[in-house]
Order: C-alpha cells, then structure tokens, then sequence
C-alpha cells in the first residue's frame, strides 16, 4: 500500500475518524520527524512535547487528541500501540516490493565470502569485508573499509510486538541500517533496522562477537564493545565510548561521549557525565549472596 486516505485506515484499524475523512496518508513515521503527508501515533502525553509541528495525522486517544493543535486529521482509538502494529503492516507491502525493486549498489574491491546475501536496495562502500554466511537484509548501507565477519545479520526485524488481548500483533519495521566507514562486526552478531528511520553506527565503531544491537539504536564514532554486549531499543550512544562483556542496556536512555561501562553492568539509566561505570558486586560464596542480598533489603 503506497497511499490510503484517513477514513479507510481507521476502518483498516478498528479506529474512529476525526478530521478530513478523504486526507490522503502516504507513510507512517515517526511522531517527532511526522510530515504533512504521514501520519504517526502518540500513545502517551510524555512525547506531546516531540510532536513535530505539522503531522498529516495522529493515531491516538480521545483525550490525548484534545491537546494536540498541530493537525486536525485524528484516528481516535484505546490503544494507539496496537493500532500502530497494524498500521506498521498495512505499509510494509510497499516497503518490501520497492526494497525487491531496487538493486543494490557495490563498491569496488569488496570481498563476499560463502553463502553470504545481499538483498536489494543496498549500499555497500569501496574495500568492504563480507565473511562467510553473512546476511545482509534490504536497505543497508555499510561505509568503505568496515568489515563484517561469518554468521552477522544486519538489517533483521527489530523486537517489536504489540500485545492484543491473549496474543501479540507484529510491529512491521520500515527503516534500515547505517553503518559507518572502518567499521568492524564481530561474528555472530545482529545489528536490527528501525522501526521508523534507520539504526545508526557512526565511524570507526568496534564490535566483538556475539552482540546485539536493537532496532533504531545510535551508536557514536569509535564506540567500541566485547562480547556479548546488548543494546536495548533507541539508545543513543556517544563518541569514544567502551562497554565490557556482557553489559545490557534498558531502552530509550542516552549515554554521553567517553563513557566507560565495566563488564556484566546493567545500564537502567542515562549516563549524562563522562567517565567509568559498574554495578557488579564481587563474586562471593552463594550463602554469603543470600546474606548481603537480605541486609540491602533491610
């Protein structure tokens, strides 16, 4: 579906129309980035303040509508997450037959190892990599000079399920991946598209094996990160940054420039102030755990 006016989407949706039934809706993006011609969703009054100064359209609440002023096209429905997962898929039709149309554009003197794929509308840069069994999914871009090793999927279906009473409705991700020039991925690793615009690895970024990063995810220049590192959705990290092995990420947190994460720490919160963290206690006997575990509740 390349276009669908106001009226059929919340028919499509199971949503009530408020505005111009005929507006005619030709994406749906991002709440802060929302053009006059998309349309976006606002699920809670915390992202009122990002909404982008003219959307198309706003999938949302009743009440939440009373105080959007920036459009008066609405689809008005209880739950603008659920409703979003399916207006995510009614638009991937156009996606994936646009991404099946476009070739993808080579550089020279890559290197494409065994059973490695490439899938249309791609960008791959001058000198770049490509190790056995590596799969490269639609709308990637990868800089010259970067090299991704056997097993790595970049550009897969971010994490995204929306729950609808005793199961879940699949959230189709629109968006792709950029990777950065002098870029290195470690085997067996994954780096998800976005949901709404791209995932973002800027230059000179280090990664080991076995790490995840999550759909719309930013990643600053010469960030560098061991095994087993996972980054939770729309974190964004800044330049010159190190995580130790096995650190984890809540999602949508900040991390600023120079920032140290020691191994096994789990971050719950945006770091504002360069320097070291950590938030692991020393190994001790598994009894004296239990003790210390029962004092800090005390």
């Amino acid at each position: 579906m390349e276009s669908i006016t106001l009226e059929k989407l919340a028919k499509a949706i199971g949503g009530e129309t408020l505005g111009e039934e005929s507006f005619v809706i030709n994406s749906i993006e991002d709440s802060s980035l929302c053009s006059n011609t998309g349309v976006c969703y606002l699920k809670d009054k915390q992202y009122l303040a990002k909404l982008s100064s003219n959307p198309g359209a706003v999938i949302t609440t009743k009440e939440l509508s009373e105080q959007v002023n920036q459009t008066d096209n609405f689809i008005l429905v209880d739950d603008p997450y659920l409703a979003y997962a399916k207006t995510s898929q009614l638009f991937f039709e156009s996606y994936d037959k646009k991404n099946n149309q476009l070739d993808s554009v080579l550089g020279k003197s890559i290197q494409i190892g065994k059973n490695t794929i490439i899938n249309g509308n791609c960008m791959i840069g001058d000198n770049v990599i490509l190790h056995d069994n590596v799969s490269i999914y639609s709308c990637t871009k990868i800089g010259d000079n970067s090299i991704i090793h056997s097993g790595s999927v970049i550009g897969s279906d971010g994490f995204g399920f929306a729950p609808d009473g005793d199961g879940w409705e699949k959230i189709a991700h629109l968006g792709g991946v950029e990777i950065g020039a002098n870029v290195e991925v470690g085997a067996n690793s994954v780096i998800d598209r976005g949901a709404l615009g791209n995932t973002k690895i800027g230059d000179g970024v280090k990664m080991d094996n076995h790490i995840h990063i999550a759909h719309n995810v930013s990643i600053g220049e010469n960030t560098a990160m061991a095994g087993m590192v996972g980054i939770a959705g729309s974190v964004k990290i800044g330049k010159n940054c190190k995580f130790g092995g096995q650190v984890g990420t809540v999602d949508h947190i900040e991390i600023t420039d120079n920032v140290t994460v020691l191994a096994k720490t789990l971050v719950t919160k945006s770091l504002t102030e360069p320097g070291a963290y950590s938030g692991v206690m020393p190994i001790q006997k598994h009894k004296d755990s239990l003790k210390f575990a029962a004092k800090l509740k005390k």
